[in-house]
């Protein structure tokens, strides 16, 4: 992605087409004869008429060219490549085509693509060459290898192929020219800006080739750009049609004119020309009109449609083959029966800035002195091109002055031209639809639905279906977490809307938020009975918040009310009740007060219509007396009430899914209500200090998690039920486990850390589902129960600070995470092999001073070779991926973050290459090419050093418990690893770590040098800067500075190639035949193959290798299209069922193949071999 700057520095374009090529092979024949097409056909080009060029480097006045080109026509010949001249222009029109997006066509005159591709023939001679004279500059030769590799990649013409004539061969060059070249001006001629890949989907969508009739939507909401685009295709194919036409506004004329009206203009222009003057009934007329336009191709645009009567009536299926209809809505619920629907986003900050300064400049940077507010307004619009074309007109020659202040109005008032068009959306929306969009902008936007419905629900706005019709109105988006997003415009019309029930008294209106319009009717007591909702964040306000008795009695109506401190500091306001303050809105379904200032609620308090009650370090004892109907409440959050005493009677609660009562420091029991609850999801006693007892003889049918950390009095724990996923005793007084901890068979994390513990209960073992467990600080325990390796879903222990545990039994291989941290007094290690499988990720043996490094330093290899295997895995598959894929269908991958560490002073003996030093050279072998390098094991020995470095805060000496960061330089590319330590090391370390190297960009030469630091970074604060106290974000500035140093005394490099892999599927499963000689892939992996057909294990090498090599070309081509974000390194596109396919690979990573005891899940391998061999 371009940055801004690069954007405002953009050079303007002179020539059409740049033309490289190699004179002597070309100048007086080829050249000669497209120079003249070119010239006849008015496209301005530019070539260097120097025959003779001094030195490698290419002269400004070329760079500058190629720059200031649309176009740059590479022309490949047979000795291109001899020219270092050539080479250099290409890898400048290569920088031009990804930095500035210029169009390059390759022409192969006379050469083969792939010789170009792969540098064969007088390619290779050439290359030979330039590596034997440039040894010492073979970054130099990597560029241009890069170059002719990506160039040759991309769709171009070949002579002679399939042109026996040389002219025709010309004559097609210069007429794809001259229609990129219209497509381009078009562009710029019409301000359209950032629209390339819009386009290129929505013709992918379109399939032109073929002979269907096809229905495309175009699907966002207002402003966006959807009649731009629409536009722009109908120009660019209409005259391609036989019949063509576009409606435009077809929302506002079917009101005007109806929507028979509007089916007599689309047939009238579509049959132009042809008598549609029948005699006979209506039905007649009909079927004559079906049979004309079945025999017709035509190119038809229904501009802003929004229902489905136009819909029916408009987009006809009785075409003539080949037929296109594009429909363009904010509505998604119209375009039910389309073939493809495409949604238009808004634009990136680079081109929406363009695109503003085209309108408020003329030109597509700003000038001098605008720079900052341009991008101010680039910010408010948000990438709306509506939005960003109405700003630009507006400020055009104005001064800055004059723009800072429209642009701090805007703020407030929004621009009514914006205004007008968003809100189109909102005036087709139903009255509850609009309550509940509007009950959205003030109070839920960023809320996950989950929140949201159950509010609306008891407000009677039915959200399950009103908010489904928001969502295709494309006024709201629900993101894949559920969470509830509206873009800041829409927002800001909603909020606008509201203001104007009542412009001058915010009294009278039915929402408010704003803080000081909030404070005004409150501190004044102006309320009305206008007023349904509330929402004020204290940490706004600085002065005092004074309620008087009878507040909340002049509005009555109120049905949310929300007082909140989002920095939860001690400098927000207070807010003073009056002592006579004794009432609540009897309408009130959400009540959030954080540091309510009453003891207890009103005696009148009506909780019958209530949805949640969150009071979060308030200073209630008590909530009320008695028993209250609370029938819809949802769930209660006291955090923080550390004056509570007593909870009331929940015996009518019927439907509380969730409690929170965190750090209530005084709470000393739970009402037995509470315990009874048979929808209770979640219950958190979390600190709950006085809390003795947590027994109840009621089965909790519903209950899922449970969490009692730091109840330090608990003594008596006894509750069951069936649904129990997480179960947290950190810290509490609990100094046994009971055997009626077995029942809890769908529990998934269980946590009893810092607890009394001497053993666990073999009965642990029958916890069928546990994922995770969490024994650390559990310094009495001594030993694990030998069935442990039943535990077959474990992926996490964690036994850190088990001073006492003495041996590990043997443990599933389903292990992902172990960390035996400071286990003083471990020594032996059961059967441990099947630990190191190659689903291990990560492994601590940290200051395990006893145990004997030889027991386990074997398997190690093994592990971090799984971890590669995983990491070329996902670097295959990331490149599965179909051209109209959505955001919904991409799998990122992270790289792997996998590491062991143990107390040692040497390099393991399998790591190939390895000194006593920070630094180890290794080579590259000539039999293993580069593109075959997929990574390194790496591994460093560090010496601890104190440094005695004084802390900036402190006068003593800094003592850290933070983690190394080990920095490794290789190649020409250095990068840093954090190792996730969590307490001292007492002794030399052994660090041992994955790195992918997935693109082979820093090698240059036969051989590469490793060189490791190691260092411990802490952040201080910076005490000569100014704390940045923005309303959204405190930032406080920090410096990191080194307070622990670490001597390498060891280092190792382990390189891993292609072909390494497969030999460590047949080293751990000899089980699959095929890996020792020879094979049926047919019948183990399905890839269609006969049973006569057989792949050798080097067969099967080289086309992982192949496959390699493919994927990184293929991945070029293709990402534009899917619109892949540059800072996304990982990515698999599936082609059906994303999710369940993604769902499945994470599965089999993870997990151990229940049908065998090899450590590598035999699905995964032949999910691998599936997408070799072309069957994914």
């Amino acid at each position: 992605m371009t940055s801004s700057s690069s954007l405002l520095d953009a050079p303007r374009i002179k020539h059409d087409v740049f033309i490289s090529f190699r004179g002597e092979d070309i100048r007086t024949s080829f050249l000669s004869h497209l120079r003249k097409e070119l010239h006849r056909n008015h496209i301005d080009f530019f070539v260097d008429d120097e025959k003779l060029h001094p030195g490698d480097d290419i002269s400004s006045t070329l760079i500058q060219a190629i720059e200031e080109s649309s176009i740059s026509l590479v022309i490949f010949s047979e000795n291109y490549a001899s020219s270092t001249w050539c080479l250099n222009e290409l890898v400048k029109v290569i920088q031009c085509m990804k930095q500035d997006q210029r169009i390059v066509i390759p022409v192969f005159y006379n050469v083969v693509p792939s010789d170009v591709r792969h540098q064969n023939n007088s390619f290779k001679e050439a290359f030979d060459k330039h590596q034997q004279r440039l040894k010492g500059s073979m970054m130099k030769v990597q560029s241009w290898r890069f170059a002719l590799k990506e160039a040759s990649s991309l769709s171009g013409f070949h002579y002679p192929s399939k042109y026996q004539d040389e002219s025709k061969f010309i004559e097609e060059i210069v007429n794809d020219i001259s229609e990129k070249l219209s497509y381009i001006f078009s562009i710029e001629s019409k301000g359209l800006v950032g629209i390339d890949d819009s386009f290129t989907c929505i013709e992918s969508l379109l399939e032109i080739e073929s002979s269907e009739v096809r229905i495309i939507g175009i699907w966002g909401m207002g402003g966006i750009g959807k009649t731009t685009i629409a536009e722009f295709l109908f120009d660019k194919y209409s005259s391609h049609y036989e019949g063509s036409c576009m409606l435009k506004n077809v929302r506002e004329e079917s009101q005007k004119f109806g929507v028979p009206f509007l089916c007599e203009k689309l047939i009238s222009e579509l049959l132009a020309g042809e008598s549609l003057v029948l005699k006979g009934s209506s039905r007649a007329r009909s079927a004559f009109i079906q049979r004309k336009l079945s025999r017709k191709k035509v190119f038809i645009v229904l501009d802003d449609m929004d229902t489905l009567e136009q819909f029916e009536h408009l987009a006809t299926q009785w075409l003539g083959p080949g037929s296109r209809i594009i429909v363009t809505t904010r509505d998604k619920h119209v375009l039910g029966k389309v073939h493809g629907i495409y949604e238009l986003q808004g634009l990136s900050f680079e081109n929406s800035l363009k695109l503003f300064c085209l309108n408020a400049f003329d030109k597509p940077c700003p000038e001098a002195g605008y720079e900052e507010v341009s991008k101010m307004a680039v910010n408010y619009a948000k990438g709306v091109p509506l939005a960003l074309k109405v700003l630009g007109s507006y400020l055009y020659s104005k001064t800055v002055e004059e723009w800072e202040s429209a642009l701090g109005k805007l703020k407030i008032y929004p621009n009514l031209d914006i205004f007008n068009v968003l809100k189109l959306s909102y005036d087709g929306l139903d009255e509850l639809e609009r309550e509940i969009f509007l009950d959205i902008v003030f109070f839920f936007k960023g809320e996950d639905k989950d929140v949201v419905v159950p509010f609306l629900e008891s407000c009677g706005f039915f959200p399950a279906i009103g908010i489904g019709n928001l969502s295709r109105k494309a006024l709201i988006t629900i993101s894949k977490d559920s969470t509830i997003e509206m873009h800041d415009l829409i927002e800001q019309m909603g909020r606008e809307i509201v203001r104007q029930e009542s412009i001058k008294d915010p009294g009278r209106r039915s929402r408010l938020s704003n803080h000081e319009d909030v404070y005004n009717v409150l501190n004044n007591n102006k309320g009305t009975d206008s007023v349904e909702g509330i929402m004020l964040d204290l940490s706004q306000i600085k002065r005092d918040l004074h309620l008087d008795a009878d507040t909340f009695k002049r509005m009555p109506n109120i049905r949310f009310l929300k007082f909140y401190d989002s920095w939860r500091q001690k400098e927000s306001a207070n807010v003073h009740v009056s002592s006579t303050f004794d009432s609540f809105p009897k309408e009130l379904r959400y009540l959030e007060w954080s540091g309510c200032p009453v003891k207890s609620l009103p005696p009148n308090f009506c909780a019958e219509k209530l949805v949640k009650l969150s009071m979060p370090d308030s200073q209630v004892s008590k909530l009320w007396d008695g028993v209250q109907d609370l029938v819809n409440l949802k769930k209660i959050n006291l955090r923080g009430c550390k004056q509570l005493v007593e909870l009331p009677d929940f015996t009518h609660a019927s439907n509380l899914e969730e409690i929170y009562l965190i750090e209530c420091v005084r709470l000393f029991e739970l009402h037995p209500s509470i315990l009874s609850i048979h929808k209770l999801e979640t219950l958190s006693v979390w600190g709950c200090k006085a809390l003795k007892s947590l027994k109840s003889n009621i089965h909790l049918k519903s209950l899922k998690k449970l969490d009692v950390r730091y109840c330090s009095s608990l003594k008596e724990f006894s509750l069951s039920s069936e649904k129990l996923r997480s179960l947290d005793f950190r810290g509490t007084g609990i100094d046994k486990l009971y055997s009626s901890v077995s029942h809890l068979t769908k529990l998934v994390e269980f946590d009893p850390s810092n607890v009394r513990l001497e053993t666990l209960p073999n009965e642990v073992c029958l916890l069928v589902s546990l994922e995770v467990l969490n024994l650390e600080g559990c310094k009495q325990l001594i030993e694990l129960p030998q069935s442990m390796k039943v535990l077959s879903r474990l992926q996490e222990l964690n036994l850190e600070d088990c001073f006492s545990l003495q041996s590990l039994p043997e443990l599933p291989p389903s292990l992902i995470h172990l960390s035996a941290t400071n286990c003083r007094s471990l020594e032996k290690l059961f059967n441990i092999k099947t630990v190191f499988s190659l689903n291990l990720k990560s492994i601590s043996f940290e200051n395990c001073e006893r145990l004997d490094e030889h027991s386990f330093l074997e398997y190690v290899h093994l592990t971090m070779m799984g971890v590669a295997i995983r990491d070329i895995l996902a670097d295959m598959l990331q490149y599965k991926i179909e051209p109209d894929a959505d955001d919904d269908d991409i799998t990122f991958f992270p790289e792997s973050n996998s590491q062991v560490f143990y107390p040692g002073s040497k390099v393991p003996p399998w790591f190939i290459y390895q000194t006593r030093e920070a630094s180890v050279t290794i080579d590259l072998p000539a039999d293993q090419p580069l593109n075959q390098l997929v990574g390194f094991i790496l591994c460093c020995v560090v010496y601890h050093i104190p440094s005695h470095i004084e802390s900036p805060t402190t006068s003593r000496a800094f003592s850290s418990k933070r983690p190394p960061r080990i920095r490794c330089q290789y190649g020409d590319f250095g990068y840093s690893k954090q190792f996730a330590r969590t307490s001292r090391w007492n002794s030399d370390h052994v660090c041992i770590w994955f790195r992918h190297d997935a693109h082979n960009r820093h090698w240059h030469g036969n051989n590469a040098t490793f060189k490791f630091k190691a260092e411990t970074l802490s952040p201080f604060k910076h005490e000569t800067l100014r704390e940045d106290y923005t309303p959204w974000r405190r930032r406080i500035p920090y410096e990191w500075r080194v307070i622990e140093e670490w001597e390498v005394i060891g280092c190792g490099v382990y390189p891993i190639y292609a072909a390494d892999i497969l030999d460590v599927f047949q080293k751990v499963d000899p089980q699959f035949q095929f890996f020792r000689d020879k094979g049926s892939l047919e019948g183990e992996f399905g890839i269609g193959r006969t049973s006569q057909s057989v792949y050798t294990l080097d067969e099967v090498k080289t086309r992982m290798i192949h496959k390699m090599e493919a994927d990184q070309k293929r991945f070029s081509s293709v990402s534009r299209i899917c619109q892949i974000s540059n800072n996304r390194t990982r990515m698999s596109l599936v082609s059906s069922k994303p999710q369940e396919v993604s769902q499945s690979l994470n599965e089999e990573e993870n997990q151990v193949d229940q049908r065998n005891s090899s450590p590598l899940p035999r699905r995964l391998v032949r999910k691998m071999f599936k997408c070799l061999f072309g069957c994914c």
